[in-house]
């Protein structure tokens, strides 16, 4: 009917909406596009990083290699030129010079000889060292010792002395403690005393009377001056 014919957009209208969302599609599609782009580049950028990290790691070692291969060389050569110059050596020398060289083989043999001969010497040199350093470090121990003990023996004195210094102090507080018992006995023996001689001065002035005692230490005194 006309109602539903009403409803009905024009072609124009249609085509326009589906250029809407083929453009929302795309600009979607970018978006993930350009994040994706975004997320593999900092992959990269991490990976080659720790790429970068390790290689610097294994150039190190590998530094370190080389160095202790040359150090173990040059320490091999110093060896070498040693047993060159060594008194063996020398001895060897002129004994070819006067005898001859023997054959090739003895001669091999000899030079292998000579220096195992000079590697031993050098080993019980460095063996020599260690016996004088282990030396060195017994000594050294034999001094703690000596004072490990000595600062025993004052330690020990200064307990002696501490234990005698707290029996004086005993001694002394306990004869404190005396004296002080003995000054207030003697305080009290003085006051009653006192009170004794104030009592016969009443009933001196009093005639014998015997009635008790009434007036203040205070008249006393005035009567007595």
């Amino acid at each position: 009917g006309k109602d539903t014919q009403g409803l009905h957009l024009p072609a124009s209208q249609v085509e326009k909406g589906k250029d809407l969302e083929l453009e929302e599609q795309f600009e979607a599609l970018r978006r993930e596009h350009m994040e994706t782009l975004q997320e593999l580049q900092r992959v990269h950028e991490q990976e080659k990083l720790l790429l970068a990290e390790s290689h610097h790691r294994s150039q190190a070692a590998l530094q370190e290699t080389i160095q202790g291969l040359n150090s173990q060389l040059k320490s091999f050569q110093e060896r070498m030129k040693r047993v060159e110059e060594s008194l063996l050596s020398t001895d060897y020398k002129k004994h070819i010079q006067e005898h001859g060289s023997p054959s090739p083989f003895w001669e091999q043999e000899l030079e292998s000889l000579h220096f195992v001969i000079e590697m031993k010497n050098e080993h019980i040199h460095g063996l020599d060292k260690k016996l004088l350093n282990l030396e060195t470090v017994a000594e050294r121990n034999l001094l703690l010792e000596e004072k490990v003990k000595t600062l025993q023996q004052e330690n020990e004195d200064l307990q002696v002395r501490t234990q005698n210094h707290l029996v004086m102090a005993r001694q002394l507080s306990e004869e404190l403690l005396a004296a002080r018992g003995a000054l207030e006995k003697e305080t009290q023996r003085r006051e009653q005393v006192c009170h004794e001689k104030e009592e016969l001065l009443y009933r001196v002035l009093n005639g014998g009377d015997t009635s008790p005692f009434p007036m203040a230490a205070g008249e006393v005194s005035l009567i007595t001056t």
